[in-house]
């Protein structure tokens, strides 16, 4: 397997990623890229083409963000437990 850096874009109505070998990134491919208007994540993917990479990333991004959404559903909760609880304290 080999190393992938991932580029992303966002367009108006979806996101475009391009996977590039580790080895080959340079200072060029980089500026090239950011003309472009990509910017390079900071997830290295192990793969062994670039759609699997591209896969993997999409893997990557969906299970961060049902993380986060999991954790923001549990402050919003303990957040009106404690304003629950000041209306309680100051109140009665």
């Amino acid at each position: 397997m080999t190393k992938y850096n991932i580029f992303i874009k966002s367009d108006k109505n979806r996101a475009i990623a391009k996977a590039i070998l580790k080895k080959d990134i340079t200072s060029v491919v980089t500026s090239e890229m950011k003309a472009q208007g990509f910017r390079k994540h900071f997830v290295e993917v192990d793969a062994e083409n670039e759609n699997e990479a591209i896969d993997k990333f999409n893997e990557h991004n969906s299970g961060y963000l049902t993380a986060l959404g999991d954790f923001s559903g549990s402050i919003m909760i303990i957040s009106a437990v404690v304003v629950v609880m000041a209306l309680v304290y100051f109140f009665l």
